[in-house]
């Protein structure tokens, strides 16, 4: 199931943004349009797989995803396609900035070369893990609220008081809002143990069954 998951997570990408540059071509005269609508429309790929993501959080959380092997591997898929799709959209935005002979300054932003590595990492280390404890747990609840920021930050970027690109916004509240609801579902499922606490416990029980088995004059 996993190596199947696994590589549909791979091929999917595929499709969209061939798409993409294809309608770019179509719509678009000149290397540097046609760069620019590429990198507009990934980002915006990759805000609807995080909105995806987000939601799916919420609505079932984190931990009963882990609970059952369908819904796990379908996050992983979600992650591993953000990912990807990332990647292309970095690749865009660096070739949209050299057929403009100016150079992306990535070094200069450690915040957002460190959440790359990590959107990079996340999917490897999920698909080597099929237990959720509680550092993993917090590590992509963490990972998933610093993606949304830095999606709503560039969707705030986009307002200008001559265009006060109403839909950037109303996507800013709808990410934050799935923040919000993915807090709840965190309070909600407080009560539930993770998989590796609970084999302990039942680790420890089996151990203090066997201690009574054993006679006094033993």
């Amino acid at each position: 199931m996993e190596k199947k998951g696994f590589t549909t997570a791979r091929s999917a990408p595929d499709l969209p943004e061939r798409l993409i540059y294809i309608r770019a071509n179509l719509t678009l005269q000149g290397s540097v349009e046609v760069l620019g609508e590429c990198a507009r429309n990934s980002g915006r790929t990759s805000a609807a797989l995080n909105l995806v993501t987000l939601f799916m959080v919420g609505y079932f959380g984190l931990k009963t995803i882990y609970k059952e092997v369908a819904k796990r591997d379908t996050f992983r898929v979600l992650l591993t396609l953000f990912a990807v799709n990332h990647l292309v959209h970095f690749f865009f935005i660096h070739q949209y900035f050299q057929s403009q002979g100016s150079a992306l300054e990535v070094s200069h932003n450690l915040h957002g070369t460190i959440t790359f590595i990590c959107l990079l990492s996340l999917p490897i280390i999920l698909w080597n893990m099929d237990r959720l404890n509680k550092v993993l747990y917090y590590a992509v609840i963490l990972h998933l609220f610093n993606i949304t920021y830095f999606i709503c930050k560039t969707f705030y970027s986009r307002y200008k008081p001559v265009d006060p690109a109403y839909l950037h916004q109303l996507g800013i509240v709808i990410m934050i809002g799935s923040l919000i609801y993915i807090i709840y579902r965190m309070y909600r499922e407080r009560s539930v143990v993770f998989e590796d606490a609970t084999s302990s416990v039942q680790v420890s029980g089996s151990r203090s069954t066997c201690v009574p088995a054993l006679g006094p004059d033993q």
